[in-house]
């Protein structure tokens, strides 16, 4: 079919798809609003790095210590998620109520290339809880890498700060109405152009003309019962009073 002829499908089904994009859009809402469970994230940042002295005992810049440190980043990220480190936070807050697999899977390890800065986030369905985990593992991590790497290297830069109203990452109403209106709108104009095109029936006078290459002489009307009844009880003109003379007297 031509563009057009799409076109005009569409325009002839379009109160039908809009109904389904907005029965769609309403579902996701609903479902984001009261379904799915509020997830909170928290974040603490390390820095990866080790202050020299100079000969006045000042503080001192060493490009190659900085070098080794951001060299050292990968191997850092491994340890953070490690069972020692995990084993480790679990025994020492029994309070969280974790398991060491469950901190393995819910850790999220994040850096940047060439950067010395270690981002650490954990999300939870409470964000007190999100905070108090990744704040106990950066401590551990903290107090562990001395031993494990001979090397003591490890600032915190920020720890997860409370927060009375934090915002949930999860779920983003917007973009769910968005991805259900965008998803629902294509399945809707799809499933009217495929009933079309799988249409073979004739409905009209076009359709007799195109498909059957016939030259329509007439077409019969459609009548209801309620019409022929009310014309069943129209009054004839005899009974009007009118009268009629016979052709031949």
């Amino acid at each position: 079919m031509e563009f057009m002829a799409w076109m005009s499908i569409i325009r002839k089904r379009l109160w039908s798809i809009a109904l389904g994009v907005l029965l769609c859009s309403l579902g996701a809402w609903y479902y984001s609003q009261y379904v799915m469970t509020p997830v909170y994230e928290a974040s603490a940042t390390l820095i990866v790095n080790k202050s020299n002295q100079d000969n006045d005992g000042g503080p001192s810049l060493d490009i190659n210590q900085i070098n080794s440190n951001i060299m050292l980043i990968n191997s850092y990220k491994v340890i953070l998620s490690s069972a020692s480190i995990m084993d480790k936070v679990v025994s020492g807050s029994p309070e969280l109520n974790v398991t060491s697999e469950e901190l393995r899977d819910r850790i999220e390890v994040v850096t940047t290339q060439n950067s010395q800065i270690i981002v650490l986030k954990m999300r939870d369905a409470s964000y007190e809880q999100a905070r108090r985990i990744v704040n106990a593992i950066s401590k551990v991590f903290q107090q562990e890498i001395p031993e494990i790497m001979k090397v003591d290297n490890i600032t915190i830069l920020d720890v997860a700060q409370p927060q009375t109203d934090a915002e949930p990452v999860s779920p983003k109403t917007a973009l769910n109405i968005i991805l259900a209106a965008v998803v629902s709108l294509m399945i809707g104009i799809g499933l009217v152009l495929a009933l079309e095109y799988f249409d073979d029936t004739v409905k009209t006078e076009k359709d007799i003309e195109k498909y059957l290459d016939l030259a329509l002489l007439g077409t019969v009307g459609k009548m209801k019962k309620k019409d022929l009844r009310l014309r069943s009880k129209a009054p004839t003109k005899k009974q009007a009073g009118e009268s009629y003379a016979p052709l031949s007297q």
